[in-house]
């Protein structure tokens, strides 16, 4: 999150406090004893309001979001009129104990059932106006909130194109150059031209079709397989690298270049063992059920050099990747990275809902 929302959020949670004061000492206006000193009286509205703040926040922060913002209306309708009920019936009866502590007269054994009626009305009505306040700050803030969310990836889009822009050099004159090379490498020399050919369809791929907000997985994972056959090529031979995807894979839709970085740093700061047998890269990309994609890297490192060479968690790379994911999955995605002796283990969990048809 950054600076200026989290100041934004910390304003809203220091009006929605001052916004609770204002409706305690209204409440106390309403049934205000001119004979009585005002600041007893407030604050004996504010603790009766501090009985209802339980049900606003759950019927505020829970209910609101899950049945509400879901079309659940009914469903929303009925919890908030038993939470509401609940809690008057709950701070009908508390209040009346408090009172009965410090006056002596018991309201519930000593008064009329209209006068007993008549006040527990006045609580309902009061808890009622209360929850039903908290939750209208609730989804107004909500909106706000995400409007902000908007114009920041909005801004951040913007900026991503800007410096991709900058840093462009002209494709068909790229493209040209790459052709040449390829075609001036010996036929015999196979593995280099293989490299220029794979490369070459990496960077249409992220020059072309990288242009969408989401594309389609089968072309990210054609992607992530040329990018490990160009680095598997430039490894000592007998380095133990391999790549497994889930052959059930479904077809979906995903936000390009996120499985990258993290397949890019184990290339990166994998060991460099003199036994090429000992360097080792494993790299997982599963879909263990429907909406969930994970990508599990393990590579070895060199203990030694742990501490100049090894990707850590507050590094360029995962920044960047942890702000992307921020802004494109909020709430739903994890990356753990960890250290184990001589292994360095990072898993990357997505939930995703663009499930394409037929899949």
């Amino acid at each position: 999150m950054s600076a200026d929302m989290s100041r934004k959020r910390a304003v809203y949670y220091l009006l929605y406090v001052v916004a609770w004061l204002v409706v305690s000492f209204i409440t106390m206006l309403i049934d205000y004893n001119p004979l009585s000193p005002w600041m007893p009286q407030w604050i004996g509205h504010m603790a009766l309001i501090a009985l209802s703040i339980p049900a606003c926040y759950y019927t505020a922060a829970i209910l609101t979001p899950r049945f509400l913002y879901s079309r659940k209306i009914s469903a929303y309708i009925f919890y908030f009129l038993c939470i509401t009920f609940l809690n008057a019936v709950l701070t009908f009866v508390l209040s009346l104990y408090v009172y009965g502590l410090f006056t002596g007269i018991h309201v519930l054994t000593s008064a009329r059932p209209m006068v007993i009626v008549s006040l527990f009305s006045e609580t309902l009505l009061l808890d009622t106006s209360i929850i039903s306040i908290s939750c209208i700050v609730k989804i107004i803030g909500d909106h706000y909130f995400m409007e902000q969310k908007l114009l920041e990836i909005e801004k951040e889009k913007v900026s991503t194109e800007l410096n991709f822009l900058r840093s462009q050099v002209n494709p068909h004159f790229l493209f040209n150059v790459m052709n040449t090379i390829y075609f001036q490498i010996d036929k015999a020399n196979a593995d280099a031209r293989l490299s220029v050919e794979k490369f070459s369809e990496m960077l249409r791929y992220q020059l072309y079709e990288c242009t969408t907000d989401k594309i389609p997985i089968g072309k990210e994972l054609h992607y992530i397989k040329n990018y490990v056959d160009i680095q598997t090529l430039r490894m000592e031979r007998g380095s133990d690298i391999q790549l497994h995807i889930d052959e059930g894979m479904r077809d979906f839709m995903l936000a390009p270049l996120l499985i990258l970085p993290v397949v890019e740093n184990a290339f990166k700061h994998v060991s460099n063992f003199k036994e090429p047998g000992r360097n080792k890269i494993y790299l997982n990309i599963m879909n263990p059920n429907a909406g969930i994609l994970v990508v599990e890297v393990i590579n070895t490192f060199d203990p030694a050099g742990a501490q100049k060479h090894l990707m850590e968690t507050g590094g360029l790379g995962v920044q960047n990747l942890r702000r992307r994911l921020e802004l494109l999955y909020p709430g739903k995605h994890e990356l753990i990275i960890n250290k184990q002796e001589e292994l360095y283990h990072t898993v990357l969990k997505l939930e995703y809902d663009d499930q394409l048809p037929g899949s």
